[in-house]
């Protein structure tokens, strides 16, 4: 349940769907004095040796994408506290629906709140759905906010 001075954990991969997750998390912070955690998850490629030199590509590319996502989360940051809403943040590697779960876990998250793209079919099945997984694996309420066509 969610309560005064609550947790709210907001994954974000700066997509459309997680920009409007973020509003709905906005608008439960300020109602219920709540913390916003801001988290993107950076999935790792993996790799083998017969890739050779791909792998020194793939390490400054990496740094590149870790780069910018510290900038993007920045910014949400600097503009949730402009409107009063405390915030932390987080920029982390691995899968994000079991980083998610941990650290909700560890956090004392009260509620995550995710944007979902809907995605069905062949693109659903190859790609999977974080969504779909954390709602299986978290340890509190998971709020799903689809963006509407």
């Amino acid at each position: 349940m969610l309560t005064q001075n609550a947790h709210i954990l907001v994954p974000t991969d700066f997509s459309a769907p997680s920009n409007h997750a973020l509003e709905y998390a906005e608008t439960l912070a300020k109602a219920f004095n709540a913390t916003l955690h801001l988290a993107h998850v950076i999935q790792e490629i993996e790799y083998t040796e017969e890739w050779g030199n791909v792998y020194t590509k793939l390490k400054e590319i990496g740094d590149l994408v870790e780069g910018q996502s510290r900038e993007k989360i920045s910014a949400i940051q600097a503009n949730l506290k402009a409107k009063g809403i405390a915030s932390e943040c987080v920029i982390a590697h691995g899968r994000p629906d079991v980083f998610l779960a941990e650290y909700a876990e560890k956090h004392g998250i009260s509620l995550i709140v995710i944007g979902t793209s809907g995605k069905r079919g062949v693109e659903h099945f190859i790609l999977g759905s974080t969504t779909e997984r954390l709602l299986r694996s978290a340890p509190c309420p998971v709020l799903a906010v689809r963006v509407k066509k």
